[in-house]
């Protein structure tokens, strides 16, 4: 095991470098200021879902989704691109949406030559599978703990669009997760955050930092929307830093915003659509309980990241942006 992350950790080499022409000449001042990007951003959010706490309806409702849709944007790209226009004068978007980054060349040139149907189609397939893997990962994990006897006996049941009032809101659930959600929080945490931190310190330090603020930021929702607290407000917090991880990890791997975007979208609109539970028969000593858990959690996030790990040549075959040949020469011959 030592072995293998020590291998994961020299291994981190960035083909495609992150945005950014202007020259970073004091590393200290540079990271302050990134993070205080993240600090406006987050107890803005945190502000916003204190307030709303009570306004806004639950999770999988139509007027949840339409909020996040609004606000979320706003909240996060735009500390981001006020610093990345305004303070750093750089041109272009601080995110490196495509393979070929140059301000130069047009949005719109840019994606007709990046978004071919190689790319789509591997981006979603890498994350439909990323999705499956993990799911199993926790059904297969939960089923052993909850019939290793520490419950007595136990029944399993599976749930269909848990807490959806209807298949209208259910449609916007998906657009919002696929669409904002996932878009929003990779090109900040992912795009922004990991890939800028990256110019002035190791690539797995910044992905480390990128997972811990994913982690962090979202404390207010837990908090205040889930009303997660102890020791699960804790199993809750290491299940999300070992998502940003994984999601940093693939993203090193294949430098393609695009496969984390698809993989986090699906994986939101899955937990959100089938749902499981258990009735159990017997309630295990607390302490018991809370430490197998925050072990089954930390053992579940473990082997997702050893998944992806000897899975990475594939995924940096399928999920890398295609090499564009540049445009043949005109040749002129004269008779």
């Amino acid at each position: 095991m030592n072995l293998i992350l020590l291998q994961f950790t020299m291994s981190l080499q960035d083909e495609f470098p992150p945005c950014g022409e202007k020259e970073i000449e004091d590393s200290q001042k540079f990271i302050i200021e990134l993070m205080g990007v993240v600090l406006i951003s987050t107890l803005t959010w945190a502000i916003f879902r204190f307030i709303t706490k009570d306004i806004i309806g639950p999770v999988n409702s139509i007027s949840f989704s339409i909020t996040y849709i609004l606000v979320a944007p706003i909240v996060f790209l735009g500390p981001a691109m006020y610093y990345w226009v305004k303070h750093r004068e750089e041109e272009g978007l601080p995110v490196r949406l495509f393979v070929y980054d140059s301000p130069q060349a047009t949005l719109t040139e840019r994606a007709v030559r990046t978004f071919t149907e190689r790319m789509v189609k591997y981006s979603l397939i890498i994350g439909v599978l990323l999705t499956i893997v993990n799911f199993l990962l926790e059904l297969i994990l939960d089923w052993g703990t909850l019939n290793s006897g520490m419950y007595g006996k136990t029944e399993m049941n599976f749930s269909w669009m848990p807490e959806v009032d209807s298949t209208f809101a259910y449609i916007i659930l998906v657009f919002t997760n696929l669409a904002i959600v996932a878009t929003v929080e990779e090109f900040f945490f992912r795009g922004f955050i990991q890939d800028q931190f990256s110019r002035v310190v190791k690539t797995w330090q910044s992905i480390l930092i990128s997972a811990t603020i994913f982690a962090m930021t979202h404390i207010p929702i837990a908090i205040f929307i889930y009303e997660i607290e102890g020791i699960w407000l804790f199993i809750s917090l290491i299940n999300w830093f070992g998502f940003g991880l994984a999601t940093g990890y693939v993203y090193y791997i294949t430098r393609n915003i695009w496969v984390v975007v698809a993989w986090h979208g699906i994986w939101n609109v899955t937990i959100s659509t089938i749902s499981y539970g258990f009735l159990i028969w017997e309630i295990p000593s607390p302490g018991l309980e809370k430490f197998v858990w925050t072990f089954q959690t930390l053992l579940i996030n473990a082997l997702l990241l050893l998944c992806i790990y000897f899975a990475r040549d594939y995924l940096a075959e399928f999920g890398r942006f295609e090499k564009i040949p540049p445009e043949p020469k005109s040749i002129e011959v004269k008779l």
